[in-house]
C-alpha cells in the first residue's frame, strides 16, 4: 500500500511541473532618478485582476496597460498553442538608493499566483548606468547598447493638468488633459471611456480647433504632448472638490524590429486605455465680511463705462442708455444691473450682447447692455449712477464700479394719438353708422310676389329631430374627444416619453444631413443631442440632471442588457469626444449608425 502511494506521488509531482502557470515580473535593473521606465507583469494564462506591490520611492504615471498574444501550430499533426497577456505600468523614481520591489499576484481560476521580485538601483540622472551584478559576465559592448535602449523605451500616458489647485467660488480654473508619448508613432484617441461628472462646478467648453502636438520635458525626459481635453471650471461651493479620473482609448504604433525582422517597415499596433488621474481642487468660499449688497456675483477683474444717446428730449421719444462690462473671469454669470429710472418713465427690458472668447484666466472680452425708457411727463430728471460690486481674486477684496449720475430735461412733445384718446367730433360719431358693427334699426325689406321661399320644417316631423340631434351628437363626440385629449396631455413626461422616438428620429435626419454636408462640429453636436434628448425624455430624467452614470444606473434598474447599457455608454462618450474634438478622425458614418441602431434597440426594450 505504501509503495502504490509513493508511486502514485512520484508520478504527481512529475506532471506538475508541465501545467505550472508562468508568471514573471520584468524591469530594468537600474534607473535614474526623474526617469520613466516600465514594468511589466507576464503571465502564460488568462486573468483580469493583478496587485501589484507598493512601491515607496517610485511614482506612478501611467497603467496598467494590458496586451495579449496568441500563436498555435502544427508538427506531425501536433497542434501546439501559446498564450500571453502582459500589465505593463509606467513609474518614475523620485529618490536615489536601492530598492527591492516585492512580488505582484494574480488570481487564476480561483487559485493565486505570485510572481518574481525585483531589485532596482536608482542612480543620478547625470550618471552614466552600469552592469549590475546579475550582468557583469556581459562585455563592456553591451552597456552602451542597454543605456540607449532604456532611454529610448516607449512610452505612453496621459496627465490631468490645472492652472490652480487653490481658488475661490466663481474664480476659474482651467482643465486640460494631455496626452504624453515617445517611442510610439501614429497615436490616435480611439475614444472616451469615461469623462468626469465634474459636480461642483459649472463648466465651460473651450473650443480645440486643432489637435495639434508639440515637445515637452518632463521629469527630465522630452515627450510628444498634445492636449487632447480642455475646459473651464467655476467652483459653486467652498471645500475640496475632487475631479474623478478620466479614461481614454488609444491605439498606437510601436516599432517591433526587436521582435520581427519585419518590425522596422511594419511595427506593431495597439490598442490601450489610459487614465488621466483625479486632481482636488481646495476652494475657499467668498469673504461674508463687508461683502456688499450690490454684489453681482462676479469674480476677476472688470471695468465698466456708460454712454447716454442724449440727455435733453422730448416726451414720448426714447432715450438709451448704453453699457459696457469689459474684463476677465466668470463674465457669464455677472448679473445684468439695475437701472433706477426716475417716475414717469416707462422701461423697457434690457438688451445684452456678449462678445468674449475662453481664455485660461476665464471669459476675456466686453459684455454691452442696452437699456431703453420713454419718458411721459416733462421735467428736469436725474438718473442716478449704475453700481456693479465684484470680488477682485488677485486683489483679494470686494470692488465697486460707478458709471456717472445723468441730468436729464425732458421737453413737453406732441400728443400720441395711439395711446392718447382725443375728443370726438359729430362727424366722427355719425360715421359709426358705416361699420360693419352698426345695428341696422330700420324694417327689412319685404319680399317679392312669387319669390321663391325654403320649404318649412314642421314641429314634430323627423328633420325637425334631426336639427336638434345632429349638433348634440356632434357636440358628445367633440366633449368625449377633447377629455381623452386632455387625459393624454395632462401628464407631460408621459407626453415626452411617447415623443421619445420621433424627436430623436428628427434629430438623427438634421444629422444625417450635416454629414452629408461634411460639417464635423455640426454633424457631432446635433448626434449627441439626439442621443442626449432622447435617454432623458425616455427615461423621464430632467436634462440638468442628465449623466452617463444616471443613465447606466437607470438602464440597469430596469432590467436592460447589460452588453446594450455598454453600447450607450460607449456612444454617448464617443459622441461627446468626437465634438471637442472633431480633428481625431471620427468615422462619422459608423457613429451615425450606431446611435441610430442604439435607438431602435431601446425602442425595444420596456422602459
Amino acid at each position: 500500500m505504501k509503495k502504490r502511494f509513493f508511486t502514485w506521488l512520484a508520478i504527481l509531482l512529475s506532471i506538475a511541473p508541465v501545467g505550472a502557470v508562468d508568471f514573471r515580473a520584468v524591469g530594468p535593473s537600474q534607473v535614474p532618478v526623474n526617469q520613466s521606465f516600465q514594468i511589466q507583469y507576464i503571465v502564460d494564462e488568462k486573468c483580469n485582476d493583478i496587485q501589484i506591490p507598493s512601491m515607496p520611492g517610485f511614482e506612478l504615471l501611467a497603467g496598467p496597460f494590458t496586451s495579449t498574444a496568441s500563436s498555435f501550430s502544427f508538427v506531425n499533426g501536433k497542434r501546439t498553442s501559446t498564450y500571453q497577456k502582459t500589465f505593463t505600468y509606467t513609474y518614475s523614481a523620485t529618490k536615489e538608493g536601492t530598492y527591492t520591489i516585492g512580488a505582484a499576484t494574480v488570481d487564476i481560476k480561483g487559485r493565486k499566483y505570485r510572481s518574481n521580485g525585483l531589485k532596482i538601483t536608482v542612480v543620478r540622472e547625470q550618471e552614466p548606468q552600469t552592469a549590475t551584478t546579475s550582468s557583469r559576465t556581459n562585455d563592456d559592448s553591451s552597456r552602451p547598447q542597454r543605456t540607449q535602449t532604456a532611454q529610448s523605451a516607449p512610452s505612453i500616458f496621459m496627465r490631468t493638468e490645472v492652472n490652480k489647485t487653490h481658488a475661490h467660488e466663481q474664480e476659474p480654473v482651467t482643465l486640460c488633459y494631455k496626452l504624453y508619448f515617445v517611442g510610439v508613432n501614429d497615436v490616435q484617441l480611439a475614444g472616451v471611456t469615461k469623462m468626469p461628472d465634474f459636480d461642483g462646478f459649472l463648466k465651460q467648453e473651450s473650443n480645440l480647433e486643432q489637435l495639434e502636438s508639440h515637445v515637452e520635458t518632463y521629469n527630465g525626459r522630452q515627450y510628444n504632448v498634445a492636449v487632447v481635453y480642455k475646459n473651464q471650471l467655476y467652483p459653486q461651493h467652498s471645500g475640496d472638490i475632487t475631479i474623478t479620473p478620466a479614461h481614454f482609448e488609444v491605439v498606437y504604433t510601436t516599432p517591433g524590429a526587436e521582435r520581427d525582422p519585419f518590425g522596422q517597415m511594419f511595427g506593431y499596433q495597439e490598442h490601450k486605455t489610459l487614465k488621466a488621474p483625479a486632481v482636488t481642487i481646495h476652494v475657499d468660499a467668498l469673504p461674508q465680511e463687508d461683502r456688499p449688497k450690490s454684489f453681482s456675483g462676479g469674480v476677476g477683474h472688470f471695468t465698466m463705462t456708460s454712454s447716454i444717446s442724449s440727455t435733453e428730449l422730448n416726451t414720448n421719444e426714447p432715450i438709451t442708455l448704453k453699457l459696457d462690462i469689459s474684463g476677465s473671469g466668470n463674465m457669464k454669470l455677472i448679473k445684468t444691473p439695475d437701472v433706477k429710472w426716475p417716475e414717469g418713465f416707462e422701461s423697457y427690458d434690457p438688451k445684452v450682447s456678449n462678445s468674449y472668447q475662453t481664455t485660461d484666466s476665464g471669459m476675456s472680452g466686453t459684455k454691452s447692455i442696452e437699456y431703453m425708457a420713454i419718458p411721459r411727463e416733462p421735467g428736469d430728471y436725474t438718473l442716478p449712477p449704475i453700481t456693479l460690486t465684484y470680488y477682485d481674486s488677485e486683489a483679494g477684496a470686494y470692488k465697486t464700479l460707478t458709471t456717472p449720475s445723468y441730468q436729464l430735461h425732458i421737453n413737453r412733445g406732441q400728443q400720441r394719438k395711439d395711446t392718447e384718446v382725443s375728443d370726438y367730433s359729430q362727424e366722427d360719431i355719425k360715421q359709426l353708422a358705416t361699420d360693419v358693427r352698426y345695428i341696422h334699426t330700420n324694417d327689412l325689406p319685404a319680399l317679392e310676389p312669387n319669390s321663391a321661399m325654403p320649404p318649412a320644417i314642421q314641429v314634430g316631423s323627423f328633420g325637425w329631430w334631426l336639427c336638434y340631434l345632429i349638433p348634440l351628437i356632434i357636440a358628445i363626440i367633440v366633449l368625449i374627444a377633447m377629455r381623452r385629449y386632455i387625459q393624454a396631455n395632462a401628464d407631460l413626461t408621459q407626453v415626452r416619453y411617447r415623443k421619445a422616438n420621433k424627436v430623436a428620429q428628427k434629430r438623427l435626419r438634421n444629422a444625417k444631413k450635416l454629414m452629408d454636408e461634411n460639417q464635423t462640429g455640426a454633424f457631432y453636436e446635433e448626434i449627441e443631442r439626439a442621443a442626449m434628448s432622447y435617454l432623458s425624455d425616455r427615461l423621464t430624467i430632467p436634462t440638468a440632471e442628465l449623466n452617463k452614470e444616471t443613465i447606466s444606473q437607470i438602464l440597469a434598474q430596469k432590467n436592460v442588457p447589460e452588453p446594450l447599457i455598454k453600447e450607450t455608454e460607449q456612444v454617448l462618450s464617443t459622441a461627446e469626444f468626437a465634438r471637442y474634438a472633431p480633428s481625431m478622425n471620427q468615422d462619422m458614418n459608423t457613429l451615425y449608425s450606431r446611435t441610430v441602431e442604439l435607438i431602435n434597440q431601446l425602442e425595444e426594450q420596456k422602459l
